[in-house]
């Protein structure tokens, strides 16, 4: 993994702010009845820019702040985003970065897949307050969605932090 500690404390830090802000400030923000998982589409799109291994860390790290906040089941949103950074790191270097797109149909699909991982692992130990077709149905496509709409955003973002030197700079942007 090619971590620079100025880079992973500006991502932790990041995080954290989207954590905090997604919790307090926008917490009654929700469009189509749903918040947008922006540390989902932080974690997708590090994960699409820089491969699997940078992808399951940050999402493993962003699930496990996520957890800590909302209370929810301890290691449910950490295996979910880290299995979701994973698998949407497998497509780095398949996805065109240019075409923003992909990156945001891959973000929208990636947020039903981890929908569906966190529901499963809620019904697996009896979490689940509604049938899972129900939760699918009413909570992660509309999640999807409202997620998918603020991914580009967060996908430039992203380019920015893991943008490479260009010609006369010392270092990277970050």
């Amino acid at each position: 993994m090619d971590f620079s500690g100025r880079r992973f404390l500006l991502i932790l830090g990041i995080m954290i702010g989207i954590l905090l802000v997604q919790s307090t400030l926008l917490y009654k923000f929700r469009p189509l009845g749903v918040r947008p998982d922006l540390i989902l589409a932080l974690v997708g799109s590090t994960a699409l820019l820089n491969g699997w291994p940078q992808g399951l860390f940050w999402g493993a790290i962003g699930g496990l702040l996520e957890d800590l906040i909302t209370g929810s089941l301890p290691g449910s949103h950490a295996l979910a985003k880290s299995t979701t950074g994973f698998v949407l790191g497998l497509l780095e270097g398949k996805v065109f970065k240019e075409n923003m797109f992909l990156p945001v149909g891959a973000l929208f699909m990636a947020c039903l897949a981890e929908g569906v991982i966190f529901f499963l692992i809620s019904g697996l130990v009896g979490e689940l307050r509604w049938g899972f077709v129900t939760a699918v149905r009413m909570v992660t496509f509309p999640a999807a969605v409202v997620t998918a709409f603020f991914a580009p955003a967060v996908y430039r973002l992203c380019e920015h932090i893991y943008e490479p030197p260009r010609f006369g700079q010392r270092g990277g942007s970050v």
